[in-house]
């Protein structure tokens, strides 16, 4: 017999699933698989997902609020989890208070309280350290990554992971053989943590979507992360001496395809999917005609977003890219399932203050051909291209035939000309203010966002509004 039968702690860990419900009946084989074979070996065995396990562009998220993530968990048979932006961020706070009533798991979160009560939410716990029948103590800790200006619009406070970790560490000194932080801080906030704190034994990671198949080696701490989409479940063995030191650990990542969808999960997604196709089959409002949309230049549909943004934030001017917006709408009547295809993203309006000067600089880049074209991933965004800038309550006369950054001409905000030295209210999308498609839009003052409302609510609202329809059809763009 193997002499480390008994004294080996298998963990499995899933990070950054993102509601890809196709990976989750092979998730749960892999899952059932892996815990069995370590059982028969007389391992400890513990699943856990880091955080991001959902994510509201996919109907069934979208149509329960996260519940048929946790319905899909519990069958999974997780033991702990984490909370990760797209949980904490994109719901609206009543929502994620009662997101995880119905969970057989634990979930635990150190860094993210109450902002009235100063406390965690009562669903969550700091740290949990449990004991194992031969008498292995491990601490399970978990963070989030802490999105201070984003959480505190929803009453929540992120506290910083690394004076929490210490806290924490200081107060179960001695009190456990091995330490596991889940993390959903991202890979280089892991590193950090690796370096800087000590009596950290392992680390398993997510939200920056790493793949370590072997996982990385800080000082004495082991560093795990399992790529994205359910395409990996990863691994950690523990082994660890009579007297619970840890003498090894052996990461790997296991290809989701390597095992067959689990029937029960599959026949459970068919359930959850007829439950939220009539929950989302519900017309939000009825189109006379067609609204087009492209994303190589002025369309209407990109201008009635536009138009909502101006409204929604009471600005002089709405600035939104049109690919934001994933294609045309058909006249007839448009449900909550069609608006959720077409504008799918968790990215919220916000609104700020940008000089003339600075706008004009905007509407430059917004004409070059690889700003249009430009694809990107991350920030929120679920489109292909970044797509033509659309505007409302601006006129922008340019000439496309002269040197890049000299086509725009005269700029008209309402019925006076653009001053450039005066500063203007825009209505955008949060996106921008990170500034990776637009570095100046990260210089834009007083920025106020609009918790917890998405894009798709925004548009919802304005696609009922026949003068914003008319009116989409006119030029904001005129070449000359």
């Amino acid at each position: 017999m193997d002499n480390r039968q008994g004294n080996t702690l298998q963990i499995i860990h899933t990070n950054d699933i993102h509601s890809r419900f196709r990976e989750m009946a092979r998730i749960a084989t892999g899952i059932k698989t892996l815990t069995a074979m370590a059982e028969e070996q007389g391992f400890h065995s513990v699943a856990v997902d880091l955080g991001d396990h959902m994510d509201r562009m996919y109907e069934k998220t979208e149509a329960t609020w996260g519940q048929a993530n946790i319905d899909l968990m519990n069958a999974m048979g997780y033991r702990w989890v984490t909370v990760g932006n797209n949980e904490g961020l994109t719901f609206p706070r009543e929502k994620f208070d009662g997101l995880y009533v119905r969970g057989n798991f634990e979930v635990i979160c150190a860094n993210l309280v109450d902002s009235i009560i100063g406390k965690l939410p009562p669903f969550f716990k700091p740290y949990v350290i449990e004991n194992y029948a031969d008498g292995l103590k491990v601490a399970w800790i978990g963070l989030t990554a802490p999105y201070q200006r984003f959480y505190c619009l929803l009453g929540l406070t992120p506290i910083n992971p690394i004076e929490k970790v210490q806290e924490i560490l200081k107060e179960i000194h001695g009190q456990a053989h091995i330490v596991v932080l889940l993390s959903h801080l991202g890979y280089n906030a892991d590193l950090d943590l690796a370096n800087e704190v000590n009596g950290i034994d392992l680390i398993l990671g997510s939200h920056t979507h790493t793949l370590l198949p072997q996982g990385v080696r800080v000082g004495d701490t082991l560093i795990c992360q399992a790529g994205k989409f359910g395409d990996y479940i990863g691994k950690v063995e523990i082994r660890y001496n009579h007297t619970k030191e840890i003498e090894e650990m052996v990461a790997t990542c296991i290809p989701t395809a390597d095992f067959v969808p689990d029937v029960e999960i599959t026949n459970l997604l068919k359930r959850q999917k007829k439950q939220s196709e009539k929950i989302l089959d519900v017309e939000v409002v009825h189109l006379g005609q067609e609204i087009p949309l492209s994303w190589v230049e002025e369309s209407p549909l990109g201008n009635v977003l536009a138009h909502g943004l101006k409204s929604w934030a009471g600005a002089d001017l709405g600035i939104v890219n049109s690919g934001t917006l994933l294609f045309s709408l058909p006249p007839g009547p448009i449900t909550k399932k069609d608006l959720l295809k077409l504008c799918p993203h968790p990215i919220n309006p916000c609104k700020m203050e940008l000089s003339g000067e600075q706008l004009k600089n905007i509407f430059e880049e917004a004409l070059y051909r690889e700003v249009i074209d430009r694809e990107l991933r991350g920030f929120g965004f679920r489109g292909k291209v970044i797509g033509w800038l659309n505007v409302a309550g601006a006129q922008i006369h340019y000439n496309p035939t002269y040197p890049e950054g000299h086509r725009i001409g005269e700029i008209w905000v309402g019925d006076e000309r653009l001053q450039e030295n005066r500063n203007y209210t825009i209505g955008t999308i949060d996106m921008f203010t990170f500034g990776v498609v637009f570095p100046t839009f990260k210089q834009g003052k007083d920025i106020r966002f609009y918790f917890p409302e998405f894009l798709r609510d925004v548009l919802q609202k304005e696609l009922g509004n026949e003068k914003t329809l008319q009116e989409s059809h006119l030029q904001h763009w005129l070449p000359f």
